[in-house]
């Protein structure tokens, strides 16, 4: 975040004042866009977005995101019972995060550096806003698998090792509670304009939204389905906005 407005600094230090169109009136009042980025997590992230911008610099906006990690990072998949009699498991380690969030804030936008004649123009927008994960408190199925050293079940085979074998006993629901339902999130891109109605931005977002809330209070016959702690949520994006 530092270096980012380090740049934009840096930019407007070096642009004459003629360059900076201050333009006040308002022709695109409602705008849509959509938003690919990469987490820290890491995680693929897309969001739908929708704008309202009662003043030309002033606006507000909700959106919609969906996120699909490419990792296990909570260490949820093949876990032992604290006692070693069964083991459980979930088949796609994706269900222990949040896969849908609701998105609103606010944006402000400075005035445009005109990059060509009425075509072009280089904005900063900052948009601090809350996010609400959806669902708050997440259900998990969990596959509980019974423990066998492999002498115990094989008869007439040489074995050797303390080698065992998981053999399938039932499903289990686990419902997490006490879930935190809202987090918040700061939003800074570096927007181009093109010809009045297309916007292409790039940008950098910082969050806590805790992606394992919605399980991280689950414990599966004594073992926490969460072992990570939460960290802060860094994520970069690429965006383009059309304004009707």
């Amino acid at each position: 975040m530092k270096r980012l407005a380090i740049f934009i600094l840096g930019i407007l230090a070096f642009t004459p004042v003629e360059a900076i169109d201050i333009d006040c009136t308002n022709d695109h009042k409602v705008a849509a866009g959509l938003r690919m980025g990469v987490s820290a997590l890491p995680s693929l992230d897309f969001e739908i977005t929708g704008e309202y911008r009662p003043f030309r610099y002033v606006g507000v906006n909700v959106g919609l995101i969906y996120t699909t990690p490419f990792i296990n990072q909570a260490n949820v998949s093949a876990l032992y019972s604290e006692d070693k009699l069964y083991s459980w498991d979930i088949k796609n380690y994706r269900n222990a995060c949040y896969r849908f969030a609701a998105k609103a804030g606010l944006q402000f936008t400075t005035p445009a550096i005109m990059l060509s004649k009425n075509e072009m123009g280089l904005s900063l927008r900052l948009s601090p806003g809350i996010t609400i994960p959806i669902p708050t408190n997440k259900n998990i199925t969990v596959d509980n698998y019974e423990v066998y050293k492999k002498e115990d079940i094989i008869i007439d085979e040489e074995v050797t090792g303390n080698e065992i074998v998981l053999v399938f006993n039932s499903k289990e629901d686990f419902t997490n509670s006490g879930g935190k339902f809202l987090y918040w999130h700061a939003r800074a891109e570096m927007v181009l304009e093109y010809e009045e109605q297309w916007e292409f931005s790039v940008g950098y977002t910082y969050s806590n939204l805790d992606v394992y809330g919605g399980t991280r209070n689950i414990v599966i016959h004594g073992t926490p389905l969460v072992k990570d702690d939460n960290k802060p949520m860094h994520s970069f994006h690429l965006g383009i906005t059309y304004k009707f």
